[in-house]
């Protein structure tokens, strides 16, 4: 159960949009429902950073002028992937230079980043004494030696990223970073300052802020309602095969569909084996060779779902009634790929950090996952010295690091989330927009719920609170009978709601129970009819 922090309440003199971003601190509510465009909102990025993509045009047509090859050095999730192939694409289709290229790393030979074995392996297919010109996207930033060797090999760099600054940032021949987007919106606009006038890379802009997680807020709600828009109108090629396999076609796509569908499919392929097939996804334009990679993606996702089920079996046994303030599991039978799809779902369950560990060869692979409140990324770096290499996010971050450092880093780690951080921190608050009454449950609700998309990570779904509803019939659903059916009264007209994973209250919560519910407001449309149901997120009995 949550602790409830309401927000707002209902006042019917307001807009409920309007109500809802009130309480939420949003200071500008008619820019923010307006969603400023593109141009508008790239005017609000750092005068810093739209110097760093003059420069970086600069250098890069110089290179192409003396017919350089150019390397785009990428990563293998969904922003890298995303990334390398905006840049890709546009030099190949668009300005149709032939001496262009991509590498993405495998994370079972090279390890994660810019590393001196994936640098070594994507110089072999050039000629001796040949100057390559690398654009890394989505990585790198603390990558100093790694930079430095590329440099001493007679090689340029340009850096961008969007991962967190160490203290001493590497130093290339040009940086463009921007920790406000990700690595693919930081792509496509050094492919817009080339000259780009792809409607595809806003595309893959849009699915790799969403993929990562990125707050929808300021210029990333305008990258990806621009996006979806393109994708409901008009997708590119890759993505209908993509949808296809997902069981997509003719759906409206929101964010939930690129998150919850095409994400873990892009991110499949490099989690298992290489990210081979989805980089070709984006890049090729043979629809055979499209439709066969997409079925490859979906194959390895159902292979990527059934290793994390297993995984997480043997991660999760912790003890409820004790819980650290931080989770360590590490395990020779974890899969290197998967580790950070566990994390995320022990750190779901429990409401802590959590650190999973893939050990092998005497090394251990670590991927970390956080809560709101904890940087995780900064807590690590105390102990910087304990890790072969360490990068990420506040709320995520990967790291390499030697078996038998692996005790001392859980103990000095677990000892400064006991010292450092209050018991209030873990406990997971629902942050409920509004206070309603169920009389005003109707269609147009829905509407002005709508003004507020693309929902996502830092522009969530509106919750809402309405108090004693009664529950008239309830029902176990689902294929594995997970989930929770309810039929509720409040003294004029009936609702529908669905609990998902609510079964096990089903015992709690009997007929003629008064509850109160805090709950999201999704559409459902039968025959021709649109009607409301309440998915429920959290309830106390009355």
């Amino acid at each position: 159960m949550y602790k409830w922090k309401i927000l707002g309440e209902y006042n019917q003199k307001k807009d409920i949009s309007a109500s809802i971003l009130e309480g939420r601190g949003v200071k500008d509510i008619d820019l923010f429902l307006k969603t400023p465009n593109l141009n508008e909102a790239f005017e609000s990025l750092s005068s810093d950073f739209k110097r760093s993509l003059s420069k970086a045009r600069d250098l890069i047509f110089s290179e192409m002028k003396k017919n350089n090859p150019i390397l785009i050095f990428g990563d293998y999730d969904s922003d890298g992937i995303n990334a390398t192939a905006i840049l890709y694409n546009f030099f190949k289709y668009e300005k149709k230079y032939d001496k262009v290229s991509y590498f993405i790393p495998n994370r079972f030979e090279h390890s994660y980043g810019l590393s001196k074995p994936a640098i070594d392996d994507a110089l072999k297919n050039y000629r001796e004494g040949e100057k390559v010109l690398f654009i890394t996207v989505d990585v790198g930033i603390t990558a100093s030696e790694e930079i430095s060797y590329i440099k001493k090999l007679g090689h340029s760099v340009i850096l961008t990223d969007h991962h967190q600054k160490p203290e001493k940032a590497p130093a290339p021949d040009l940086l463009v970073w921007n920790d406000e987007v990700c690595g693919a919106v930081i792509a496509w606009f050094l492919s817009r300052a080339l000259g780009s006038k792809s409607r595809d890379g806003i595309v893959n802009a849009a699915v790799a802020t969403v993929t990562d997680l990125i707050p929808l807020t300021g210029f990333n709600r305008s990258i990806v309602k621009k996006g979806l828009e393109v994708i409901n109108k008009n997708p590119p090629l890759w993505l209908k095969k993509l949808f296809e396999v997902s069981s997509l076609k003719d759906v409206e796509i929101t964010t939930y569909e690129i998150g919850w569908a095409v994400g873990p499919r892009l991110n499949a392929s490099g989690r298992l084996q290489s990210s081979e097939d989805s980089i070709r996804l984006l890049t090729e334009q043979d629809e055979s060779l499209l439709e066969k990679l997409a079925s490859n993606l979906n194959s390895k996702n159902i292979e990527r779902q059934e290793k994390t089920i297993e995984m997480y079996d043997m991660a999760s046994e912790v003890d409820e009634k004790k819980l650290p303030r931080i989770i360590f599991s590490s395990n020779e039978k974890f899969h290197e790929g998967v580790i950070g799809l566990v994390s995320a779902k022990l750190t779901q369950r429990y409401y802590r950090p959590s650190v999973v560990i893939s050990l092998a060869d005497g090394y251990g692979k670590g991927s970390v996952r956080s809560i709101p409140g904890v940087n995780i990324i900064e807590v690590l770096r105390k102990f910087d010295d304990l890790f072969i290499d360490l990068g990420g996010h506040p709320m995520a971050g990967g790291f390499t690091i030697e078996v038998k450092k692996i005790p001392e880093m859980q103990k000095k780690v677990s000892e400064y989330m006991e010292k450092e951080f209050d018991d209030e921190v873990f406990t997971p608050v629902l942050n409920i927009d509004l206070k309603i009454p169920s009389d005003i449950l109707n269609v147009k609700l829905l509407g002005e719920i709508d003004r507020l998309k693309p929902f996502g990570m830092g522009n969530e779904q509106p919750l809402f609170l309405t108090e004693n509803f009664v529950i008239v019939n309830s029902d176990i659903i689902g294929k594995d009978k997970t989930h929770l059916k309810l039929k509720l009264y409040d003294g004029n007209k009936y609702h529908k709601a669905v609990y998902f994973g609510g079964a096990r209250y089903e015992k709690e919560l009997a007929v003629g129970d008064k509850v109160d519910l805090v709950y999201m407001l999704n559409k459902n449309e039968y025959n021709g009819n649109t009607y409301l149901d309440l998915v429920i997120k959290d309830f106390r009995k009355v």
